[in-house]
């Protein structure tokens, strides 16, 4: 099933991309454009904001999303700070990367002036583990992982600075040589020992390409945390962490049912640039047409089950970054808006 989901998601971004080519119907071109950015094309993070767009598309009375392909959240916040966009495909960790100068925005921070992304809409939960080899005896708890070469992906991206608090907080960070290598070769390296374990993710509990390739093809089993390095990493790591059940991602026995995991809820954001009630009208299809969402891609059907409650979630992490006032006015309706979060000038 991963895999079938897997070429069907790539079939939809080929698509996408094909339909974004023709020229909009006459409807389309009465309607505000707004110009989304997402991550490359093909990517489940594309077909997602594609799948949206239409559901949005065919429902809303004056807004028209484009999905725009990136280089990933920071280009395409990069990209909005630019005017080049309308708004950006992010997770928490981004936006607080965003609003405190931090990672990726301390030597060059978002530019003065421009608009910025408030907190909008969630759709899925990124959760990552470690994964080895099946027959690595020499490695069960990180701590094992001191000396060994770990496949960090994306330098720069959330999906390598939120494992990298993790490390930091159990004094592992320093401790282990840290690889990047192309996803397509992660499979053959992992047999071949040139790297001793790797950061993997799932997004809703599905398997992110390169992992169900790895899955598929490895004999491999995660790498769990200690009891003492959980209690750890969630109390002074600074990101969020839940488990997973393995059964339900992997193909094969991993050597445990449940895996303890660091986190981050990834979604699309726009700014005071879309007024507070086309915000509304956006955010309030996307909840009331869940279902619908859910179709997309398999890795939203976890969205659908609680559509309101990852937006709570994501909210309540990050509190401290203005949500967007169209997206409060239907949170508050819904009896669910809490006083102490902080609401963008719109």
């Amino acid at each position: 099933m991963r895999r079938k989901a897997y070429f069907i998601g790539v079939s939809m971004g080929v698509i996408a991309m094909l339909v974004l080519l023709l020229p909009p119907d006459a409807e389309a071109q009465k309607k505000a454009p707004l110009r989304f950015g997402s991550s490359r094309a093909g990517s489940a993070g594309y077909v997602t904001l594609f799948g949206v767009a239409k559901i949005i598309n065919d429902r809303a009375k004056d807004l028209y999303i484009e999905a725009v392909p990136t280089g990933g959240s920071i280009a395409s916040q990069r990209m909005m700070g630019k005017g080049e966009l309308d708004g950006c495909y992010s997770g928490t960790w981004n936006l607080v990367d965003l609003y405190r100068n931090r990672g990726p925005y301390a030597k060059s921070p978002y530019p003065a002036g421009a608009v910025k992304p408030y907190q909008t809409w969630y759709c899925y939960l990124v959760k990552m583990f470690v994964i080895t080899r099946a027959d690595r005896t020499d490695i069960k708890h990180w701590g094992d992982l001191a000396g060994k070469k770990v496949m960090v992906p994306i330098p720069g991206s959330a999906v390598y600075e939120i494992p990298k608090a993790a490390l930091v907080s159990v004094g592992l960070w320093d401790k282990i040589k840290v690889v990047d290598i192309a996803y397509t070769a992660v499979p053959d390296a992992l047999k071949m020992g040139t790297i001793d374990a790797v950061f993997g993710y799932v997004n809703g509990d599905i398997l992110i390409p390169w992992m169900a390739e790895t899955d598929s093809r490895v004999k491999i089993k995660v790498v769990t945390q200690s009891p003492k390095e959980a209690e750890i990493v969630k109390k002074k790591a600074g990101v969020g962490t839940s488990t997973l059940k393995t059964k339900k991602a992997f193909s094969q026995d991993v050597g445990a049912a449940v895996v303890n995991t660091v986190n981050d809820i990834y979604g699309f954001h726009i700014g005071k640039n879309l007024s507070t009630d086309k915000a509304y009208e956006m955010f309030k299809i996307l909840v009331e047409n869940a279902g619908e969402v859910a179709k997309i891609h398999a890795m939203l059907q976890e969205y659908a089950e609680d559509p309101l409650g990852i937006q709570l979630a994501a909210i309540n992490n990050i509190s401290e970054i203005p949500v967007h006032p169209g997206v409060a006015k239907y949170l508050k309706e819904k009896g669910v808006w809490k006083q102490s979060w902080k609401i963008g000038q719109p």
